[in-house]
């Protein structure tokens, strides 16, 4: 994983990001408190070189999704050894003030409130997908939220999910237009791949994957991928799944099963996004593609 092809930086303006959700004052501040915590994150050596960023944030920050998504999700490069979410946690708690005071929120406060262990124990280093959960919290200088996040009780929280032993096969450098800072994210053909096999894995997880569907649907509208492109996502594809023990075919993706899982919640996805598409004609772009793959 180490060995992993980088881009070259892709510029985005995050700080464009965060005022797509000013009319809501609950997102707005969620959405600044998530721009300070990339900001810290990419401050905080040597985690900014061995976490990449991925998931909804990702799509919605570099892609320009709709979906609000409370969760941020990464894959690490980093040894899964007991202490490592303690570790992170102070880390980052030494870079928040300084990267709130860049971005121009010098009363914008966070704070890392909780973390876990998945697998816990001496089970966490031995598991063959380790993740660890972390809650970083934020508050306003002098509100009434700012004594419970002192406390380790923040009401308002960002949700960290960070995966270990994932292969990764290419790395976007992302820098900030506004702080000029860089983090490290999935590459296209990694967030696709590794969505897909999420759709493939959810009988086998007891999950139901709507966003999936839906993400990889509107990533198709931008890129178009010629053949080679195609082999490129593929082989990142069954990497992906051969570390989770799953072997992906050519009808894989429109087994009755795995449809159903990803229909299923469908309809919610109008909180975040408002009007929701057919899943049907989503489905059969996305599932065409599936199958067009060099199989």
């Amino acid at each position: 994983m180490s060995d992993a092809q980088k881009y070259e930086p892709l510029v985005v303006n995050i700080a464009a990001w965060v005022e797509r959700a000013k009319s809501d004052p609950e997102a707005y501040l969620e959405r600044q408190a998530t721009e300070v915590f990339l900001a810290a994150l990419a401050m905080t050596k040597p985690w900014c070189h061995q976490v990449f960023l991925k998931g909804g944030i990702l799509m919605g920050v570099v892609y320009g999704s709709p979906r609000q998504t409370g969760d941020i999700d990464f894959t690490t490069i980093a040894d899964p050894q007991p202490g490592i979410a303690e570790e992170l946690a102070a880390a980052l708690d030494a870079n928040f003030l300084r990267a709130a005071a860049e971005l121009g929120y010098p009363d914008l406060l966070c704070r890392a409130q909780s973390f876990k262990y998945f697998p816990k124990g001496e089970e966490f280093p031995k598991n063959d997908g380790p993740a660890i959960k972390m809650g970083i919290g934020y508050a306003l200088r002098g509100s009434p939220q700012e004594r419970h996040l002192e406390a380790g009780r923040a009401p308002k929280k960002l949700s960290i999910d960070i995966s270990f032993k994932e292969p990764v096969g290419a790395i976007q450098v992302i820098r900030d237009s506004t702080s000029q800072e860089v983090f490290q994210a999935y590459s296209l053909n990694d967030l696709m791949a590794e969505k897909i096999r999420a759709l493939l894995q959810q009988e086998k997880r007891n999950r139901y994957r709507r966003q999936d569907i839906y993400d990889l649907d509107m990533l198709l509208a931008q890129f178009p991928f010629d053949s080679a492109e195609k082999a490129q996502l593929l082989a990142v594809l069954r990497d992906k799944c051969e570390a989770r023990g799953i072997e992906p075919a050519q009808g894989s993706l429109a087994k009755p099963e795995i449809i159903e899982r990803a229909k299923a919640d469908w309809h919610t996805l109008e909180v975040e996004i408002g009007e929701v598409p057919d899943f049907d004609e989503c489905f059969e772009r996305v599932n065409a593609f599936y199958v067009s793959l060099p199989w």
